[in-house]
């Protein structure tokens, strides 16, 4: 008979060596890790961040596990929690693609900060080198793609996040990793894990959705160290009748886990780092929104409407259509192009109330129209699943249609680890951070796989 999904996953976690570990998915690792570094200083500057810092911090203690970008020292799970939570708040930190050919969109996950968060939690008190931190991050992103691919399609269209889900996982493999846990513990883990895992798109457009990864830090963090203390779980909570992938998934699809590894994920379907602060399905348009312009001979200033079409999966997500604030805008496909297309750019500071009501942002909102194309459209012209197309009209009646399929960042137009850097310095910029210890975090992510103690990387990002 053969194994159960449980068992295939917790075989895979305990048995993964960091030398099965292509050196594109070690290099691909040095460049998200710093990228989420970068993200968690910005992030620890919202006003989420703070908010739920302030929350957090009256479980402080002065042996507590420090958290990003300040000198708060929190009880490990409840720092995983921030650090996730602050690495997600500008929905700028790196994306999983969604396997493209998985039956029906599952949706794309977000896996740095959630692992980076979980292992520093892991790591504060323990000394643990570059290579045993690199295995068990890649485990973890590998169980959270894997994992999402053999969960049926039900799950995203029913309203479920996939990061909020699959970081539990991919915390708990992580974990687990780094705790060395034995087969039949990691098995537990994920067992336990299974009763963590949640989150809903609904909360898109408010605090809640940067807080999904760290919540599913904290999540996995706690389930591996549950196990260990000997609280059990099903032998099977993830498949079976009543598990976990038919429960929230309504199917199982055993193919997925039965290549974990072969590819890796973040080799392929490939992990994009954003160039924008905002969902990257709104990337492959705001990336050639200026230069498609430019090839039409058409000046910005010349548009007058706006017509965009992606999948129907995109425009589910993408669901905040007349934004008024600004964590709303994050989740609108119109202010995005509106915002490049009126300024030519799009940052940190313009996700706010007040660049969002600006007249000439809302005037042109008002002439931008977003709808789904019919998915037998898309399979008969070979969309992918970022395509979005996009027409301009212009004063003088001219009217053109472009397409774009991939943005800066993903594996069609990669960052280089200096591009990273330059991205995760302005980061650094954006919080104040000292310069000495963010050029310590380059150098230090860069060199993880031969440095003997991660702390020596890992505590320049906070204070003290």
């Amino acid at each position: 008979m053969p194994d159960n999904p449980t068992k295939i996953l917790a075989r895979f976690v305990a048995n993964a060596k960091y030398e099965d570990l292509p050196d594109q998915a070690l290099a691909l690792g040095r460049s998200s890790l710093l990228d989420a570094s970068g993200t968690g200083l910005a992030g620890s500057a919202s006003k989420g961040a703070k908010a739920l810092n302030s929350v957090l911090e009256s479980y402080a203690s002065i042996d507590g596990t420090p958290v990003i970008g300040t000198n708060i020292r929190l009880p490990a799970p409840f720092a995983a929690m921030a650090n996730g939570n602050s690495i997600h708040s500008d929905d700028f930190d790196d994306t999983l693609r969604a396997d493209p050919n998985a039956e029906g969109y599952h949706g794309s996950t977000h896996p740095s900060g959630p692992l980076l968060s979980a292992l520093m939690a892991l790591t504060d008190k323990r000394k643990v080198n570059g290579k045993d931190f690199q295995i068990a991050y890649h485990v973890g992103m590998e169980l959270m793609a894997k994992i999402n691919s053999a969960l049926g399609p039900r799950s995203f269209s029913a309203g479920f996040h996939p990061t909020a889900i699959m970081s539990a996982f991919g915390a708990t493999a992580a974990a687990a990793k780094i705790k060395g846990l034995s087969e039949e513990n990691i098995a537990t883990s994920l067992g336990i894990c299974a009763s963590h895992a949640c989150g809903l798109r609904a909360n898109f457009g408010s605090m809640m959705k940067p807080y999904h990864p760290g919540h599913g830090a904290m999540s996995g963090l706690l389930a591996a160290e549950m196990a260990e203390g000997g609280i059990t779980a099903s032998e099977d909570a993830i498949g079976g009748d009543i598990g976990f992938l038919n429960a929230y998934g309504d199917s199982i699809d055993i193919r997925p886990l039965e290549a974990l590894g072969n590819p890796w994920a973040i080799i392929e379907p490939s992990i994009w780092i954003k160039p924008y602060p905002s969902g990257n399905l709104t990337h492959p348009a705001m990336s050639n929104l200026r230069a498609q312009l430019e090839k039409n001979d058409a000046r910005p200033e010349e548009v007058v409407s706006l017509a965009i079409q992606t999948k129907q999966s995109i425009y589910d997500t993408l669901i905040h259509h007349h934004p008024k604030t600004g964590l709303q805008s994050k989740f609108s496909m119109e202010f995005c192009l509106v915002k490049i297309l009126v300024d030519g750019h799009l940052g940190l500071d313009d996700f706010s109330d007040a660049v969002v009501q600006r007249d000439e942002i809302q005037n042109m909102l008002a002439n931008t129209i977003y709808s789904p194309f019919p998915d037998d459209e898309g399979a008969a012209k070979g969309y992918e699943n970022y395509t979005t197309l996009v027409t301009f009209t212009l004063k003088d009646g001219r009217e053109f249609t472009e397409r774009a399929d991939y943005g800066k960042g993903s594996h069609m137009d990669p960052m280089t680890y200096e591009e990273v850097a330059d991205k995760a310095r302005a980061c650094s910029d954006y919080k104040g951070w000292p310069k000495d210890k963010f050029d310590a975090l380059v150098d230090g992510w860069k060199n993880i796989d031969h440095c003997d103690d991660v702390r020596n990387v890992t505590q320049h990002l906070f204070k003290g």
